[in-house]
């Protein structure tokens, strides 16, 4: 494609863009007294909003409301109270309607989940939604200060990392069953889109549904897949269908990783320190997460005024704890398909507990985060 011709189509891309942002994105101020409509799931009388007034809000905002039952639901109600923090905005909601939007594929895994850890404290089951459903309003905010501090909020996002593991779970299985290649494929891709039909679409997880989705279609029609051209149709096909995202905290998070991961890292790995592998991979590792902590460096600044200093270090050790937290509570949700997820339950636990003190641990070093 020539350049005249790669101008002319970003040009309308982001004419696309604009337009729909301009449509799409909620302006108006919120007082107390208003009438609002708003849409959102309802967990314990508060969630997060998805929708205001049938338009995307640019800021976190989130809803306080009684006697309304656990589900996605409408609400039209006036503003009784409204409350600012660093997570966002809150919003107490007298109702006049309530209507039930429910999305039944969380609800069911939301029981099973509640199944699985109904012999454990109600904080682990709190972060396996977070984890496993993308819940992350579930985390008590002191705890997400800790996760911030030692650098290691990723893992409380749905990302890359969630659905490489769907990804690579699905077709280690398949590969078993002796599945034909293509239908290994496509039937993995089927359970990644009722796994994203089940979470619901955020920055994170859509950006890696389509790399995912496109790395699932390359190997169905043998062609080799370009991370770098996935990374950019994701980016364009997110501010498209979502442009309000543009002033998303974790969808620039989650691309400025990824860009850090496909783009700047192959250029500086592969040092040769020490004529022992081992130690080379140890030095490699430490240098991957330098390069993710040096290019989000500026996303902390500008919405944090925060600089991570020393956060790699500790993302040595959490990341893969937080991952085999992850990996062990997919394979323990699968097994309670088929009433065995108390198999897994304690080991899920166990993992929880480990993480949980070694990040206590962690926040009490000094200069992990530095605060300008």
């Amino acid at each position: 494609m020539k350049r005249f011709q790669v101008g002319i189509l970003f040009f309308i891309i982001a004419l696309l863009f604009f337009f729909r942002l301009n449509s799409e994105i909620f302006k108006n101020s919120i007082e107390v007294g208003d009438i609002v409509k708003i849409y959102g799931r309802v967990e314990g009388g508060k969630g997060k909003i998805l929708k205001i007034d049938d338009k995307f809000p640019k800021e976190r905002l989130y809803f306080i409301v009684d006697k309304v039952d656990d589900s996605f639901v409408e609400i039209i109600g006036e503003i009784q109270k409204i409350k600012h923090n660093n997570w966002g905005s809150y919003y107490k909601v007298i109702p006049n309607e309530v209507f039930e939007k429910e999305n039944y594929l969380k609800s069911y895994f939301i029981r099973k989940i509640k199944d699985i850890t109904k012999d454990y404290s109600i904080e682990l089951e709190d972060f396996y939604r977070a984890t496993i459903l993308g819940e992350g309003e579930l985390i008590q905010n002191d705890l997400k200060e800790v996760f911030k501090y030692t650098g290691t909020s990723h893992i409380l996002v749905i990302s890359g990392l969630h659905i490489g593991i769907v990804i690579g779970g699905i077709i280690f299985v398949l590969n078993r069953m002796k599945i034909e290649k293509t239908m290994r494929f496509t039937l993995a891709f089927v359970i990644l889109t009722i796994y994203i039909a089940t979470v619901g679409l955020t920055p994170s997880i859509l950006r890696a549904y389509i790399m995912g989705g496109i790395y699932i279609l390359g190997n169905i029609i043998y062609e080799k897949v370009d991370s770098k051209k996935s990374l950019i149709v994701a980016f364009i096909i997110s501010i498209l269908i979502f442009p309000v995202w543009i002033y998303s905290l974790s969808f620039w998070m989650s691309y400025i990783a990824v860009f850090s991961i496909v783009v700047v890292y192959p250029k500086i790995y592969k040092f040769r320190l020490s004529k022992y592998k081992f130690i080379n991979k140890i030095i490699n590792i430490f240098i991957f997460l330098l390069t993710i902590q040096i290019c989000m460096t500026p996303i902390f600044y500008i919405f944090f005024k925060t600089v991570p200093f020393l956060a790699f270090i500790t993302n040595f050790i959490i990341v893969p704890v937080g991952t085999s937290f992850i990996l062990i509570s997919f394979l323990t949700l699968f097994l309670s398909n088929f009433y065995l997820g108390f198999l897994g339950a304690p080991l899920v636990n166990i993992i929880y507990i480990v993480l949980i003190k070694i990040l206590m641990i962690s926040s009490n070093i000094p200069y992990l985060t530095l605060e300008l």
